[in-house]
């Protein structure tokens, strides 16, 4: 009797946590890697201020088609935003992100400089949800 009862509380509570999960794809922010951007985007971007994409339209002017094509397979514009940095400066250059425990969640983005004299070009593209703050200290 005592077995049966532990079995009916374990499933229970495994149905109830399973419904307040949040899937893994559900993350507040995801990385878009190998992208190859247009040197338009180091007039519209820098490393403290993004340009924010609303729309696959909004992102003719920095990427070329296969750029698109990867973003429109990874991102859904209704329910998400694309964060476009773009900077030149040295190899070291470094461009972090943590996200604050709060709901919805918080992204917070930090610079550091490099300290080589490499100068190289950085495009950091960043999926979020649409519901998360996001700030640059």
């Amino acid at each position: 009797m005592m077995k049966t009862h532990l079995i009916a509380i374990v499933s229970f509570l495994t149905i109830v946590g399973g419904l307040f999960a949040v899937p893994a794809n559900h993350e507040p922010i995801a990385e878009l890697r190998d992208l190859r951007a247009e040197e338009a985007v180091f007039k519209g971007a820098s490393r403290t201020k993004p340009v924010v994409l609303k729309s696959l339209k909004n992102g003719t002017k920095y990427f070329d088609k296969e750029a698109l094509a990867a973003i429109s397979k990874a991102v859904d514009f209704e329910k998400q935003i694309v964060l476009l940095f773009a900077w030149k400066g040295s190899g070291q250059d470094r461009l972090k992100y943590v996200v604050k425990e709060s709901f919805p969640e918080q992204v917070v983005f930090s610079y550091k400089r490099g300290r080589t004299k490499d100068y190289r070009r950085h495009v950091k593209v960043y999926v979020l949800r649409s519901n998360v703050k996001w700030a640059v200290e």
